[in-house]
């Protein structure tokens, strides 16, 4: 009997141990995978930011609340660095060095000193492009420090090339190609691309700036070169402005010119704002040079419009969705409380259950040690049972927390979705159709537009007057769409009326398209339906339809009833979309193309129809052919009462 109990204790133990070692390394393992993934999301956006800004912004995002709902700061920290880094090369020099302070006050909690180094290396050049030269050569200087000591040579490159340009601009030109020739020698041995890259972009400025033309095109040459390899569109942008002004200076404009829309078009891929602004100068210069005053002056109003959208008082225009953006990101934040606090409840219960199981398991050994006596191994096996009630009763509060926790972070996901979306549309479409306009009316209030001209702008006002509308309802019902508690007002709505409506207007559109607009519904029909919501559907297909079809078209709203349905169809004579569109469409995917007259879209419109026309009980259906025009029909509910 003795022995029989040694080996059940002995069984009763290793399972303990077994059990105990699998949930600690489950873990563990789990909150590795979320570290690895922060760091590599962090990776991914810094390599990406080269040539997709937006892109590489999101992927940041996403690694700041991963690392933030884990408590990951180092990753945090990182993060915070690479998106200071995208602002300053964006030319939001405050809101760069504010982040930038914010990622070495993380840092510095972890006395990370490589990355500390990291963090100052950047203050240093955000005070050095704010012309605090004594300031960020200090600084440089106690980083070169930090970066020696720890035998980091690909940064002890970028600071002598930091550290060059400065001089340089002290006017201590030997001391500078000193510093770049060092950093160029050390990237060479170090097969540090990026370093390498760097230094012969300085020395040909340092050339440029000593009057030797043909070395410094040598230098920037040699620098785009690797620009390519990298694919870094920011700096082949910058070489090839470099390139151009030296063409300028040799006084050959139509070779600046070549450059400079070169420089211009890399910079708008990335949507650099300061290397546009400086190519649209160069341009008009050039322009000028050539004494093309037509060209210099479509760049003149390119540059008027880059110029206005980096002023700080163009922010007021989007002022009442930075409110929303905030709600949003409120919202996150108490959603990303909940989770935590769920997550620590949920590891307070598997706690639980880890000491019941040991309590469970010595209970067990007793019972074992105790068969001798009868009525004890009746007790034991009574309370036996109990624990596993709790047990069991423990792991279903358990699995009803997870699944709170997973219905926490979808709406966590939705919410940044929604934040992410708001954010695309306002810094762009919204700013773009507005900044334009602000630029028209100052070239009419410096009289910079002949009398003869002041009637084409002023209908370009109202066009771009009715398009902002347009967006701003879309946006604001898209919005609304996705708040809850939103509810439907289905009344009748004569539809012959509604369309009349639309059709005055869109006047503007369809006279400068001169497009004809045929309405032949029956001027008794009606459906019943929320009468904003469909006002906004039909406004976007008609919008659209004006869009895609060109001059001298021909547009038609008609209306027929089936059972108890009617079907509203706006056809129109226009360019038809593929198969391919057709699919993005029905998938209600953002799509957005140029109209016959490269009229620019929003890519949401089509979506919000589809929305609106569900929520109220209907159905978009859609026909179209490349070459044949298109036929968007609402199907909808039919009212008897209305119509006879």
């Amino acid at each position: 009997m003795n022995k029989i109990c040694k080996e059940h204790i002995s069984l009763l133990v290793w399972c303990c141990l077994v059990f105990c070692c699998t949930v600690a390394y489950g873990t563990e393992n789990d909150s590795q995978s979320a570290i690895s993934k922060v760091d590599s999301l962090n990776e991914a956006a810094f390599t990406r930011k080269r040539f997709d800004v937006a892109g590489s912004m999101s992927i940041l995002f996403a690694s700041e609340n991963l690392a933030s709902s884990i408590n990951y700061q180092k990753g945090l920290a990182v993060a915070y660095l690479y998106e200071a880094g995208i602002f300053q090369q964006n030319g939001f020099e405050k809101r760069a060095l504010a982040t930038y302070y914010k990622s070495l006050r993380l840092f510095q909690n972890l006395k990370d000193t490589f990355n500390i180094a990291r963090a100052g290396k950047e203050i240093a050049a955000s005070l050095q492009e704010q012309k605090k030269t004594e300031e960020a050569l200090a600084l440089f200087n106690q980083t070169l420090q930090v970066y020696a000591s720890l035998h980091k040579r690909n940064e002890i490159a970028n600071i002598k090339n930091s550290i060059g340009l400065i001089e340089m601009d002290l006017g201590k030109i030997p001391l500078a190609k000193k510093y770049f020739e060092e950093a160029l020698q050390i990237s060479v041995d170090e097969k540090y691309v990026y370093g390498e890259k760097k230094s012969f972009y300085n020395l040909g400025l340092l050339e440029e700036k000593e009057g030797r033309l043909s070395n410094a095109a040598y230098f920037f040459r040699k620098s785009m070169a690797l620009d390519k390899v990298l694919n870094d569109k920011y700096g082949e942008a910058l070489n090839l402005l470099a390139i151009a002004s030296i063409q300028s200076k040799n006084n050959h404009p139509d070779s600046a010119i070549y450059f400079s829309r070169l420089a211009y078009d890399n910079a708008a891929i990335i949507r650099a704002s300061n290397l546009l602004k400086e190519a649209a100068t160069k341009l008009v210069e050039s322009y000028r040079k050539k004494e093309d005053n037509r060209e210099a002056g479509i760049w003149q109003d390119s540059l008027v419009h880059i110029l206005q959208t980096q002023i700080d008082n163009e922010k007021g225009y989007a002022f009442n969705y930075i409110d929303i953006i905030k709600s949003q990101d409120l919202l996150k934040l108490n959603a990303e409380n909940e989770v935590l606090i769920t997550k620590r409840v949920a590891k307070q219960q598997l706690t639980i259950i880890i000491v019941g199981t040991f309590i469970l398991i010595i209970v067990a050994v007793f019972a074992v040690l105790a068969l001798v006596n009868y009525q004890r191994q009746r007790f034991f096996g009574k309370e036996l049972r109990k624990k596993n009630a709790i047990i069991e009763k423990n792991a279903n509060s358990l699995d009803q927390l997870n699944k709170e926790v997973s219905q926490k972070n979808l709406l966590l996901e939705e919410e940044n979705n929604t934040k992410n979306k708001l954010l695309s549309i306002i810094s762009h479409d919204l700013r773009t159709p507005m900044v334009n306009t602000k630029g028209i009316l100052n070239l009419l209030n410096h009289g910079m537009i002949s009398p003869e001209d002041t009637t084409s702008l002023l209908q370009q006002l109202e066009a771009q007057y009715q398009g902002t509308t347009s967006l701003l309802d879309n946006l604001l019902f898209w919005i609304k769409g996705h708040m809850s508690g939103k509810s439907n007002e289905k009344i009748p709505i004569q539809l012959y009326e509604l369309i009349s409506i639309l059709e005055e207007e869109h006047r503007v559109q369809l006279d400068g398209k001169h497009i004809r607009f045929q309405n032949t519904i029956d001027p008794l029909l009606t459906m019943i339906a929320d009468k904003e919501m469909i006002r906004i559907v039909f406004r976007n297909l008609i919008s659209n339809a004006i869009k895609f079809t060109p001059e001298k078209g021909l547009i038609t709203l008609s209306a027929k009833r089936a059972d108890n349905f009617i079907f509203l169809t706006v056809k129109d004579s226009g360019i038809g979309m593929t198969s391919e569109a057709i699919q993005k469409v029905n998938a209600r995917q953002y799509y957005s193309t140029k109209g016959t007259l490269l009229e620019k879209g929003t890519g949401f419109g089509l979506m919000l129809c589809n929305d609106l026309v569900t929520k109220n009980g209907g159905e978009l259906l859609l026909e179209s052919e490349p070459g044949m025009g298109s036929s968007f029909t609402v199907k909808m509910l039919y009212d008897e009462g209305g119509s006879k």
